[in-house]
């Protein structure tokens, strides 16, 4: 059983719960994973994504094309298998569906790449409350304060919470929940915010334990497709018993019903 699979951050909506609640909704765009190689009997390499082929490695083209892949995925990265009573290993070339893999209920933990917000300061970096905004300190609102003690130890400490890059950090959501599952249009909805900025790949795990949600697919926008009743056509007994007679037995019984059914004349 896979327990992992790859998918793209689109953006973020609300849904609401048949209690009422309302719930933040990230969507997550799943196009089917392919497996690409087979590491070790519990570790799958999985390319999701896609990309131009000019734009990859020979080698790997080479690879891919040897696996069974119709498109050249954009990235590879590694996916749990835990083999289970009746379950074979997905060999390379094996097409992965989100439906597969997820089901609504499940609770999820969701890693990804945090936005890159370049050089921040320490308020912004780690939310500093800043300096007074009086007793003469109109430029000191947004600053550090002291970062060190005096002749011992001298220095700065390493480490110290100071202005600096901020962003493009691994990050792992946990908790999360799959309220909805759209195979169609290969999408799916998560409970609460991702890491991540638009149109960048997540990786979705699950964690064995389930949670039931029931969506207002009306108030939440969500439109299930109505099933076709086929139409079937009903042969009463009498048509049955009259199909399997032969035509010049249908002919005498007509002619003795129509004896039967004449009125005597006065």
């Amino acid at each position: 059983m896979l327990t992992d699979f790859y998918a793209t951050k689109t953006g973020m909506t609300q849904a609401w719960t048949a209690d009422g609640k309302r719930l933040a909704v990230t969507r997550l765009k799943t196009p089917d994973n392919v497996v690409s190689a087979v590491l070790s009997p519990n570790i799958l390499e999985v390319g999701y994504g896609q990309k131009k082929e000019k734009n990859v490695t020979k080698p790997l083209s080479t690879r891919f094309k040897k696996s069974g892949f119709s498109f050249m995925p954009a990235k590879l990265g590694g996916a749990r298998w835990t083999t289970q009573e009746g379950e074979e290993q997905p060999k390379a070339g094996t097409t992965i569906t989100a439906a597969s893999v997820l089901s609504v209920g499940d609770v999820v933990e969701i890693r990804g790449i945090t936005k890159g917000r370049g050089f921040a300061g320490a308020v912004k970096r780690y939310g500093f409350h800043g300096g007074p905004k009086t007793h003469g300190q109109s430029d000191r609102t947004r600053a550090v304060g002291s970062i060190g003690a005096g002749t011992s130890p001298g220095r700065v400490w390493r480490g110290k919470r100071m202005p600096g890059h901020y962003g493009v950090e691994t990050k792992t959501i946990g908790g999360l929940v799959i309220l909805h599952i759209d195979e169609v249009a290969k999408e799916i909805w998560v409970s609460g915010p991702v890491p991540g900025h638009l149109n960048s790949f997540v990786l979705v795990r699950k964690t064995g334990r389930e949670q039931e949600i029931k969506l207002n697919n009306k108030a939440s926008g969500i439109t299930v497709p109505k099933v076709e009743e086929t139409k079937t056509e009903v042969i009463t007994e009498v048509e049955e018993a009259t199909a399997e007679v032969a035509p010049s037995e249908a002919i005498e019984n007509s002619v003795t019903e129509a004896e039967v059914t004449e009125k005597p004349t006065a």
